[in-house]
């Protein structure tokens, strides 16, 4: 019985592993009944959640390269930038302690949470978007200011904080109001910019002045959609301009000036007396190039010079920039090194590295107090101190971190930047070529590596030196151009096409002869030996706006037209993705880029254009080509028009309208409806009984009687809307609809409740402006 059940136990456990023993090999063209074997559908399923397992796997580790390497950093400047266009943009105004108070809340529970996942990632880039539309909210709170709403006459007097001229060389006062006839002084704005006819009387910063003058609010934009001009100036505190009637006149007593007006006022006197300085040892254009590169000022430059400097791409040399501050602090740089190398017992024993990157900051920051210290050069020293004082901590200067955190302080202490086209195309420029730069450093590095043991000749040397030297210069252009012509084309309409080969000629002669001899007839200047290098410096820019002439000459425009929001907003997120990642994450900014040709354009031209002062005015014709009613007036917005929608040239006036004179003029649209234009109260009338769309820019009431145009729009809706633009949409059917619903307008200045929307009502008028998206109603016009 025990040997039976011995053998038993044994027989089965050797059938128990006789079944884990590997199964004999099947004969060929026989398959086993119960062999496991999937179907198509479920092997496909399989390979791709093996390749979505793998590419998760890719992700997070591309994700956790950008942590550790400080990469998802750079994307903080991008998220406070998010909540400052949320706040521009939103319809209402947000409750700033609410706001505040989320921010710091979301920001407290990033803090305080231990595993830092998705959740913490959220948390933290709420708070940074929330921490942004705070800041907005409080720097248009602290610039609030009273601004001129209506045209108005009457006599000012004031404190002249400023003095420069117009672009017909008049002279223009940037003045401190102290009273204007008609406003309390409550509600006098902080700054008014009046020019003058008389140029012979001698009126410097300092002086307090009176004079009768015609002020006006500042210009918003041009339309609908552009750049609003009134909403920049208001954080300037600009309340208005305009002119005096004749010379004002000159007003004794004590100034009252507080101690930044003082201080505003001794450096432009400065200014002013470097200026002066400049063009008496250096005459002609090349003199007033001269003082816009060292003095900021560029009043003296006629609209031919800069025409020709923007059409070749060379405009960027007349604003103080980042190459601007850069060139000089470089300069600076260098020639204290070469100064100290030659003391060995200095430069062996001390850091005299951090010495030269001092006097670069130093002169950096003289250069911005010389320069007038304007918002887009104070942007600039910003991004050259955060370099330099990276220097001075004894890490990398030029890094993609250091041009995040430029930005970063940027936007914190002035918000509206985000908006600016000099702000979007410097740090478009800044972190491209700090990201193309450090691509080709690093592949340089591999190269110099393989070929370590090679020793090159001096003659080798010397041409990998020059060769080295222009490959990086038209690098330089070309990387810089890309980044900046999509905000080129947003903002101007129109982009640089032969740019690469002006700046590749021109940008040696400015770096090499333009800036440095400014910078030494600077410091000359004390010393009356100015001349010498004025001369050179002449001679610099003489060459530099020959090469901007002669590429000119081959008549290539670059106009590119109106663009799209959607078009912008591809660009920019593409662009900072490509830029500001470190590892192949940064691929993914190359999908909006490749969208761009499909969302290029801005749609079809507006059927009718008014400007805000009524006296630009154009109208599509049948090819869509803008057609101007009155070419000699505002040329200003007109030419942003013609850019905007028409190529840059306008039609044929005679096709579409016929005897327009100083107070009417009447003309056929595309659709066959009429326009009549009404300047004069005594042909109101008649516009009313024959016209389908009436614009009366100086009418403050317009009563028709018995026949109604289709559209009114008079002197109510442009001061409070702005410049309108019109589109007209042809019925389908032969019957056509409702005229309301076949026209539609938009204004450029939209009704809502936001700071910088406000306007004034005019004591006079107790009636509000009519709808500009409706019919005007006679009866709500009186």
């Amino acid at each position: 019985m025990a040997q039976a059940g011995g053998r038993e136990a044994t027989g089965s456990a050797r059938g128990r592993l006789a079944g884990l023993a590997p199964a004999p090999p099947q004969q060929p063209g026989r398959l086993r009944t119960n062999q496991f074997s999937p179907g198509p559908w479920r092997r496909l399923w399989l390979r791709l959640s093996e390749a979505r397992l793998g590419s998760a796997g890719r992700i997070g580790a591309a994700i956790e390269r950008e942590r550790q390497t400080g990469g998802l950093f750079h994307l903080v400047a991008v998220l406070f930038a998010l909540g400052i266009l949320a706040y521009f943009a939103a319809p209402a105004e947000p409750v700033l302690v609410v706001v505040a108070a989320s921010a710091a809340g979301a920001g407290l529970m990033a803090w305080r949470q231990q595993h830092h996942g998705v959740a913490h990632a959220v948390l933290i880039a709420a708070s940074v978007c929330l921490a942004g539309m705070s800041a907005a909210q409080v720097r248009v709170q602290l610039t609030d200011t009273p601004v001129i709403a209506r045209e108005m006459t009457a006599r000012v007097t004031g404190l002249v904080i400023r003095v420069d001229a117009n672009a017909r060389g008049a002279p223009r006062y940037l003045i401190r109001p102290e009273s204007i006839a008609g406003i309390e002084a409550a509600e006098l704005p902080r700054r008014l910019r009046l020019s003058s006819t008389s140029r012979q009387q001698h009126i410097v910063a300092g002086d307090r002045i009176a004079g009768r003058a015609r002020i006006m609010p500042i210009s918003g934009p041009a339309y609908p959609g552009g750049y609003d001009f009134a909403f920049f100036a208001r954080f300037d505190g600009l309340g208005g301009t305009g002119f005096f009637y004749g010379a004002p006149a000159k007003r004794e007593g004590p100034a009252g000036a507080a101690p930044a007006e003082r201080a505003a006022i001794a450096l432009n006197r400065l200014r002013k007396a470097l200026a002066e300085r400049i063009r008496a040892g250096l005459a002609g254009e090349p003199g007033d190039i001269a003082v816009a590169l060292i003095t900021g000022d560029r009043s003296g430059i006629d609209e031919a010079t800069s025409e020709s400097l923007r059409r070749s791409g060379l405009a960027h040399v007349l604003a103080i920039s980042g190459l601007h501050m850069a060139l000089v602090a470089l300069t600076v740089i260098g020639v204290m090194r070469w100064l100290l190398a030659w003391l060995p017992a200095v430069a062996l024993r001390y850091p005299v590295r951090k010495w030269a990157a001092g006097a670069g900051l130093a002169a950096a920051t003289a250069y911005l107090v010389i320069s007038g210290a304007s918002v887009a050069t104070q942007r600039a020293w910003i991004m050259i101190a955060v370099m330099l004082a990276a220097m001075l901590a004894d890490r990398r200067a030029v890094t993609i971190r250091n041009v995040a955190v430029a930005a970063l302080i940027i936007l914190a202490l002035a918000p509206e930047s985000l908006l600016e086209p000099g702000f979007q195309m410097s740090f478009a420029a800044a972190a491209a070529l700090v990201a193309a730069y450090e691509a080709w450093t690093r592949r340089g590095g591999r190269r110099r590596a393989d070929r370590s043991g090679r020793q090159p000749s001096a003659p080798a040397r010397l041409a990998a030196t020059v060769s080295a030297y222009f490959g990086a210069l038209l690098f330089t252009s070309l990387v810089a151009g890309l980044a900046t012509a999509l905000f080129a084309a947003w903002h101007f309409h129109r982009v640089a096409p032969l740019g690469l080969a002006a700046n590749a000629l021109a940008m040696p002669i400015v770096s090499l002869v333009v800036m440095p001899t400014a910078l030494v007839s600077t410091l000359a200047m004390p010393y009356g030996l100015e001349r010498l290098p004025l001369a050179l410096l002449g001679w610099g820019i003489e060459r530099m706006m020959a090469i901007s002439d002669w590429v000119n000459s081959f008549g290539v425009a670059g106009v590119t037209g109106a663009q799209s929001a959607a078009f912008l907003a591809a660009g920019a997120a593409g662009l900072a993705v490509l830029t500001l990642m470190r590892s192949r994450l940064r691929l993914i900014g190359l999908a909006p880029l490749a969208a761009l040709p499909l969302l290029a354009g801005a749609g079809p031209p507006p059927d009718l254009l008014v400007s805000q002062d009524g006296r630009a005015i154009a109208v599509a014709d049948a090819a869509g080509r803008l057609v101007l009613l009155y070419p000699r007036r505002n040329r200003f917005v007109s030419d942003i028009w013609l850019r905007a929608w028409s190529g840059g040239a306008a039609g044929d006036r005679s096709v579409v309208a016929s005897g327009c004179g100083r107070d009417w003029c009447a003309a056929r649209l595309r659709t066959g409806l009429r326009l009549e234009v009404v300047y004069a109260p005594r042909l109101l009338s008649q516009a009313c009984a024959s016209a389908d769309i009436l614009v009366a820019p100086r009418l403050r009431w317009v009563r028709c009687g018995a026949r109604t145009p289709k559209l009114v729009l008079k002197r109510g809706d442009f001061e409070s809307h702005g410049s309108h633009a019109v589109w007209l949409e042809e019925a389908a059917g032969p019957a056509p609809g409702p005229a309301e619903a076949a026209i539609r307008v938009r204004s450029a200045i939209p009704a809502g409740s936001r700071p910088w929307h406000a306007r004034a009502t005019d004591a006079n008028d107790d009636t509000p402006p009519s709808d500009p998206g409706r019919r005007a109603d006679p009866a709500g016009d009186q």
